[in-house]
């Protein structure tokens, strides 16, 4: 009897020994089944054919918080009149650097005199008329989004240079400006801090670049891809640059989305009542500057701008739309005829991309458009 109650005490231990382990496992797995269900799913992008080129890798910096107040306190008085342009004039001595898809020209005409702004607060002068737009996209931080962070500023400026070159060539009217077509505005896949779905290149990297341009006698085109911000926000949050003769601006509606809509996975949208409320600021800066102001809006789709019978037509701001999307030189000019016989045009843009276009259309075939572009874009 004895030796029974022996041999029972360690079967009795290891018997619950086993099922005290058995209930350590039972819980680890439930654990970790409820950290999984509480994890929450990343967005996907799923790209379409224009979206492919849609990146992600761009870091969003610290917005600051939507208290700021975006009016500047320095506004030049209507009675000021603002010092001209820089008179530097681009060089035809970078051919060497082109990028692909563009070749140098056997011959190059003169450049035209640059035109000399005399600024007058309200009598603002055309700007389209006198200069022809030839810009690199992208953001000065890196390749992600354009050829315009792709090499130091420079470097790229000697190549852009040398583009320039060849559309002077062949605009005997019009002095060709290079320009700096710098995305302000980046749209995301995710929310962000404050559920725009957008974050926002660094200011001083704005004010930098600004500046710079300013000195290379070089335009400024800022570009805005909201996401769910509010657009008129974002324009106003730039107002201040836009008082300089030799800054424009941009909106790209592939990225203003409507909601529930995610940047990268659907196309979004503008309406032609959104276009009025950016003209209908840069009209007031026209007529404090005395010089009008450029309004690019990129399209490679019919619903992405909407209601265009509802435009106004500003008389101080010159209205933009750019052919934008990659793909054969045919579908490329077949948008650009569609748009140029549509509601609200003014002038035409044309973007070209490096990498994406099969061929990249030569200079020769862009000035060959009609009516012919007054914006070249470089993407």
């Amino acid at each position: 009897m004895e030796n029974n109650r022996l041999i029972s005490l360690p079967v009795v231990f290891a018997s619950a020994l086993l099922v005290i382990v058995m209930g350590a496992v039972v819980t680890l797995i439930i654990g970790a089944r409820l950290v999984r269900s509480q994890e929450q799913p990343q967005p996907t992008v799923q790209p379409t054919a224009h979206l492919a080129l849609f990146q992600m890798t761009v870091t969003p910096t610290t917005r600051p918080s939507p208290t700021f107040t975006p009016i500047p306190t320095t506004t030049p008085s209507p009675t000021t009149t603002p010092t001209p342009i820089p008179t530097g004039t681009p060089t035809a001595t970078a051919t060497e650097t082109l990028p692909p898809g563009v070749s140098p020209s056997p011959t190059l005409r003169p450049s035209p005199t640059r035109p000399s702004l005399r600024l007058t607060a309200g009598q603002p002068q055309p700007y389209l008329e006198q200069f022809r737009l030839v810009t690199y996209y992208g953001v000065p931080t890196g390749p992600q989004l354009g050829v315009l962070g792709a090499a130091p500023r420079p470097e790229m400026l000697q190549q852009l240079r040398g583009v320039v070159a060849q559309y002077q060539a062949l605009s005997p009217n019009h002095f060709v400006m290079p320009a700096y077509h710098m995305v302000t505005t980046i749209a995301d896949p995710f929310p962000g801090e404050f559920n725009n779905y957008s974050h926002w290149l660094r200011f001083e990297t704005v004010e930098e670049w600004v500046a710079a341009a300013e000195e290379e006698g070089v335009a400024v085109i800022l570009d805005i891809q909201p996401g769910h911000a509010s657009i008129s926000y974002e324009v106003n949050r730039l107002k201040e640059f836009f008082y300089l003769p030799h800054v424009h601006l941009a909106l790209d509606p592939e990225f203003i989305m409507g909601e529930g809509e995610v940047p990268g996975r659907e196309i979004g949208q503008i309406y032609g009542d959104q276009i009025n409320e950016v003209q209908e600021i840069l009209n007031e800066i026209a007529l404090e500057t005395g010089l009008n102001k450029v309004l690019i809006i990129h399209q490679f789709d019919p619903p992405m701008v909407r209601n265009k019978e509802d435009i106004i037509d500003y008389p101080y701001v010159e209205l933009v739309f750019d052919a934008d999307g990659f793909g054969s030189p045919r579908a490329k000019i077949g948008d650009y005829d569609q748009y140029a016989a549509e509601p609200g045009f003014e002038f035409g843009g044309m973007k070209l991309f490096f990498n994406w276009d099969v061929p990249v259309m030569s200079p020769a075939e862009v000035m060959a458009l009609e009516p012919q572009p007054a914006i070249i874009v470089y993407q």
